[in-house]
């Protein structure tokens, strides 16, 4: 099981979403008569920079659950190594539900940009999504070469 390289591939995968979860992954910029105001946009909340208070109605719970969901899968996967379809199924629902995370995040960055009418600026946690992404594809090539290996060694017998 740790011998394979989709193994480190699936592991590196959940650490870069597991990053994401807990890292700030946009920035907004307020300029009013008031002063400046910076927003740091989460996976769970968009959260005022100067106090610490989490802006009100800026919850976005279905940004940690696509991004727990992912990182749960993709931690789940490295285990089913003894089966081979499985490990494809869900490396291609992971990769699908990442590039719904990546959707959902650019739809809510532009519902929080026209809400607090903000310049907004990309944190480096917003890039793990499409690493991430990568890397399940490279799990997924490696679990076909693994599965495609198996049915020519089984048809040589």
């Amino acid at each position: 099981m740790w011998q394979r390289i989709q193994t480190l591939w699936l592991l590196l995968a959940g650490v870069a979403m597991t990053l994401t979860l807990f890292q700030p992954l946009a920035l907004f910029s307020t300029q009013s008569v008031m002063g400046a105001e910076n927003f740091e946009m989460y996976s769970l909340w968009v959260k005022n920079v100067s106090d610490g208070s989490i802006g009100k109605g800026l919850i976005t719970w279905d940004l940690f659950a696509l991004g727990a969901l992912i990182t749960m899968i993709s931690f789940a996967t490295i285990f089913l190594f003894k089966k081979r379809k499985v490990q494809m199924r869900l490396c291609v629902f992971s990769m699908l539900l990442t590039v719904g995370y990546i959707i959902d995040f650019a739809v809510r960055a532009w519902q929080f940009k026209a809400i607090l009418d903000a310049d907004f600026s990309i944190k480096f946690a917003l890039g793990l999504p499409f690493i991430a992404l990568v890397l399940l594809y490279l799990a997924f090539r490696g679990v076909r070469k693994d599965e495609i290996l198996v049915r020519i060694s089984s048809r040589i017998r």
